[in-house]
C-alpha cells in the first residue's frame, strides 16, 4: 500500500530536523507509543498500541533512519510485529523550507501481513492514513512544547 502527503510546520527546517532525531519528540508523536529508545546513532526499537477496526495489539519493533541529506531528506524504514501480524515499510521524508517553517513531505509503501491484512484490508488505506496524520499532529505539537520548554507528558 503506497501513502504520500504532506504535512506544514511551524518550524524552520533546521528545528524540525533536529526533532526527527530526538527521541522525545518521536516518542511523543507516534500514535500508541508505550516506549520508545534510541539504540543506535539512527535507529529506535520500542512498542505501540495500535487498533484497526476490531483488531488492537501491542507492536514491538524498530525505526531505522537512512540516507541522510542533512536538512533535506532521509529514508525511515519501520518493521513491528505483534500476535496479529507485521507491518513492515520504507519512506522517504523531504525538508522544504517555506515561510515560516517548513513543508514536511512523506511517500513510502506499507506491507502488512498475517491475520491484520486479511481482516483488514479494506480498512487499512484510512487507517494508515489516519495513523499518519496523528503522527504528524503529535509531531508538531511535541515540537512546539520543547520549542517553548514545557513537559512532553507522561511517556
Amino acid at each position: 500500500m503506497r501513502i504520500t502527503g504532506e504535512h506544514s510546520l511551524p518550524a524552520p527546517p533546521s528545528e524540525a530536523w533536529a526533532a526527527l532525531h530526538d527521541v522525545a519528540i518521536l516518542r511523543a508523536a507516534v500514535p500508541g507509543c508505550e516506549d520508545l529508545e534510541q539504540t543506535g546513532p539512527a535507529t529506535y526499537a520500542g512498542s505501540a498500541r495500535i487498533g484497526i477496526a476490531v483488531i488492537k495489539g501491542l507492536y514491538r519493533g524498530t525505526v531505522s533512519l537512512s540516507e541522510e541529506q542533512p536538512l533535506e531528506s532521509l529514508c525511515v524504514a519501520v518493521d513491528a510485529r505483534s500476535g496479529h501480524g507485521r507491518i513492515s515499510g520504507q519512506g522517504y521524508l523531504t525538508l522544504e523550507p517555506k515561510e515560516g517553517g517548513t513543508i514536511l513531505r512523506y511517500t513510502g509503501d506499507v506491507h502488512v501481513h498475517g491475520p491484520l491484512a486479511a481482516v483488514g484490508q479494506r480498512l487499512l488505506p484510512s487507517a494508515s492514513k489516519s495513523l499518519t496524520e496523528q503522527f504528524f499532529q503529535n509531531f508538531e505539537r511535541a515540537l512546539g512544547e520543547s520549542k517553548a520548554g514545557a513537559p512532553r507528558g507522561g511517556f
